[in-house]
């Protein structure tokens, strides 16, 4: 669902900018400040994590069971990065975090290994 979600607000964003550039064409002049808004909104939006070309730290890939054990033991861990539950079939993942570049995903991993020895770096 979020990946419609942000594919959707990506198509919006691309069609917006399109826009603006076939009228930049034309002799009417663009407001500078909707073009200011829309690149902050993306910028806003990368920061999130709103698309999906980060890196990810993976802690399970498993049944069901495994995965609500896996999540709930990293829960209950004092780390601060967001645990997610991804399906794949047939596999459930725990991916944790969602960094920009794979330093900082090296980082989180040296913290995380401390408690779960056989987790990963990938980009989704």
């Amino acid at each position: 669902m979020f990946k419609q979600l942000n594919l959707r607000i990506v198509l919006v964003l691309v069609l917006i900018l399109t826009g603006s550039i076939v009228k930049a064409q034309s002799p009417d002049k663009i407001e500078e400040s909707k073009v200011e808004n829309l690149i902050s909104k993306k910028i806003s939006m990368d920061k999130e994590g709103k698309f999906k070309d980060r890196f990810t730290i993976q802690l399970y890939y498993g049944e069901i069971d495994g995965a609500k054990r896996a999540k709930a033991s990293y829960e209950s861990t004092s780390m601060s990065w967001e645990a997610n539950m991804e399906y794949e079939a047939p596999n459930f993942k725990i991916w944790v975090g969602s960094y920009r570049n794979k330093l900082e995903a090296e980082r989180a991993l040296i913290e995380i290994k401390k408690e779960f020895p056989n987790a990963f770096i990938l980009k989704p």
